[in-house]
């Protein structure tokens, strides 16, 4: 019997009839449903931000027990019925991870975004580093724009000529998306970024300045 990979149900538990003519899943009907989607881009100064759910309790329980508590089990999980529109989006594109600590990345022994768009996606580069520790997570909303003095093209890289996209875990004040975007759109350009996720914070931000 196939089971859940979150809380190891049978599959087809909680199972409405609209996600059973979906398709396939790795998820039981009860977990799936805990995934709220999200219906809008945001359209920022260097770059619209694609979001596939809203950041809840429930996604950020799942996030921490992946990436801290090293379930790399669960990386098929976020991204399981989106990666082929995701793929279908960003074809022929070079996709732009936004950078982690090296030192964390170690830890863990996996890179916790690479994981979630797993082997399909073969066009994949770390252009970006932080010139120094800084976590966003842990920083006050008003100071996660320091980010924007804090991340940089990786010394010696030279950007090959490809169009790029960005993808990250979560928005939450859409600075860090916004300082890699600044980094490395074209004169003029709009980059755009695919997340899994958007706080519902940055949601509100957005639509109090109409974004």
């Amino acid at each position: 019997m196939k089971l859940c990979k979150i809380c190891f149900q049978p599959i087809d538990t909680g199972v409405t009839l609209k996600q059973y003519f979906i398709g396939d899943d790795c998820i039981c009907g009860n977990c799936r449903s805990q995934f709220i989607e999200n219906h809008r881009t945001y359209e920022l100064e260097h770059c619209i931000i694609h979001a596939f759910y809203i950041y809840n309790e429930f996604l950020e329980n799942l996030l921490f027990q992946y990436k801290e508590g090293r379930d790399v089990a669960l990386a098929d999980v976020f991204l399981f019925r989106k990666r082929r529109k995701l793929h279908d989006m960003i074809r022929h594109r070079l996709v732009v991870l936004m950078p982690s600590n090296e030192h964390k990345i170690k830890e863990r022994g996996f890179d916790h975004l690479e994981g979630m768009l797993g082997d399909g996606f073969q066009e994949i580069c770390h252009v970006l580093e932080k010139s120094e520790s800084y976590k966003q997570s842990e920083q006050d909303f008003k100071n996660k724009k320091r980010i924007f003095d804090v991340m940089r093209i990786k010394k010696g890289v030279e950007l090959p000529n490809k169009d790029f996209v960005l993808f990250d875990d979560v928005v939450t004040s859409g600075s860090t998306i916004q300082s890699a975007a600044r980094l490395l759109a074209k004169k003029g350009e709009k980059l755009h970024a695919y997340v899994l996720c958007v706080h519902p914070r940055f949601v509100e931000l957005c639509d109090e300045n109409r974004l």
